[in-house]
């Protein structure tokens, strides 16, 4: 019975949030990846001020920072004495 909601919890965090990507050694590592991801998981479901999906909720918040990232990036650059570091921060 719950079996297949973790399978989905799994797909959504291999397809999204790169699980399948990061590779870690030690137990402590794993249960602060692990706590990351399930904290992701739930800003994607409740993040947005009322209770989603995961696919919808990760649409809103990838499109919010989004947003940001322009604005942010002008106030930076507009801040910036060191272009080599603005340009970091930029890539």
């Amino acid at each position: 019975m719950c079996r297949w909601p973790i399978e989905i919890f799994f797909r959504q965090c291999k397809n999204r949030l790169a699980l399948d990507t990061y590779q870690i050694r030690f137990s402590k590592e794993i249960q602060r990846y692990w706590l990351l991801m399930s904290l992701a998981h739930c800003i994607c479901v409740t993040g947005t001020g009322k209770y989603r999906s995961f696919q919808d909720g990760y649409h809103r918040i990838c499109s919010a920072v989004h947003q940001e990232k322009y604005p942010y990036l002008f106030l930076c650059a507009k801040a910036s004495d060191d272009f080599e570091a603005f340009m970091k921060l930029a890539g």
